[in-house]
This record gives structure tokens, sequence and C-alpha cells, in this order.
């Protein structure tokens, strides 16, 4: 019996699919047929059922991995995480009154962050938490990230619960 995997990345440039993230860091992060490093997610199911999962009601989505069936990541048992919420969307009016009188635009403003998470308090604890399990699940040990602040706190973290070393390049004027 062939099981049917989650998702696979596809090459932009020469359409070439590659099974999954194992292939694509054996590969050096590239496609192994023409070298481009431009990938899209593709997922073996129907993206209306993403449709549904967003439409849940007030509460229900308490954390990313509600998502879990369209997260990059095949076994919940490599699931990283110390609790982060779901980034919350909100409509900024104050942001499109800004625009109408000093620009003259009219325009609908939608933002999310969240920096109650309880893993390093940013919103960047959602990222590091699905890179880090992504991660783990294909066995990477090693990991360098440039940064200038939130994101290499929130990669430290996760990437330690991982038991996967780091380096952070931060710019100088940082």
């Amino acid at each position: 019996i062939m099981i049917q995997k989650k998702f696979y990345l596809h090459c932009k440039q020469c359409g070439y699919d590659i099974a999954d993230f194992s292939e694509w860091f054996s590969n050096m992060q590239k496609c192994p047929k023409c070298g481009s490093v431009i990938v899209d997610v593709k997922y073996n199911r129907d993206y209306n059922d993403l449709k549904k999962l967003i439409k849940v009601k007030n509460g229900e989505a308490m954390n990313v991995w509600h998502y879990f069936d369209f997260l990059p990541l095949n076994h919940k048992e490599n699931i990283i995480s110390r609790g982060e919420g779901v980034i919350p969307l909100e409509r900024w009016k104050f942001l499109e009154d800004y625009a109408s009188r000093k620009y003259n635009l009219n325009i609908q403003v939608n933002a999310y962050r969240n920096d109650l998470n309880p893993g390093t308090g940013t919103f960047k604890d959602v990222a590091a938490a699905v890179a880090a399990s992504v991660l783990k699940e294909n066995g990477v040990k090693e990991f360098c990230i440039a940064s200038t602040g939130n994101i290499a706190n929130a990669y430290a973290h996760y990437l330690a619960e991982a038991g996967i070393s780091i380096a952070v390049f931060v710019p100088e004027n940082a």
C-alpha cells in the first residue's frame, strides 16, 4: 500500500516535484534537477479544507497546531511547542484613516502581531516553533540565521528545545 504524502515541494523553475524536505535538505536546499532555490509547497488535499479551518468560531483555534494538516510537518511527535497562540488578524482602522487623510488613499489595512506567546514573548515564536519542528523531523543538527533580535531569540529558544545548534549573525548596527 502506497501512502500519499501530505505535501511536496514544486520547483518554480523547471516544474520538478521534490518529494519532501529530506530530499530538499540533502540537495542543499536546491532543486536536484535544475539547482533553483525557489519552490512552492503543494498539499495533496483540497485547499477548501484550509478555508474551513480558518473559519472556525472564535476561540476554537487556540494555537498554530490547529492547522497541522496544512503545515509542512508529517508527524505530530516532532512538534516543538510552548503553547504559541494563533496570531489574530486585526483591522487597523487608525492606519486606514491616516492613509486617507495624508495620502488620499482608500484602503483596508489588516495586520497581525502577537507578542504574548509563552516561548520568548514575541510574534516570531510561531514561525520558530514550526521551523524547529520541521528541522527536527528531518534530522537537521545545525542551523544559522541572520537577525536583529526577535528572530534570533525565538529560533535559539526553539532550536535548543529541538536539540539543534544555532549560529546567529547579527548586523553591526543592530
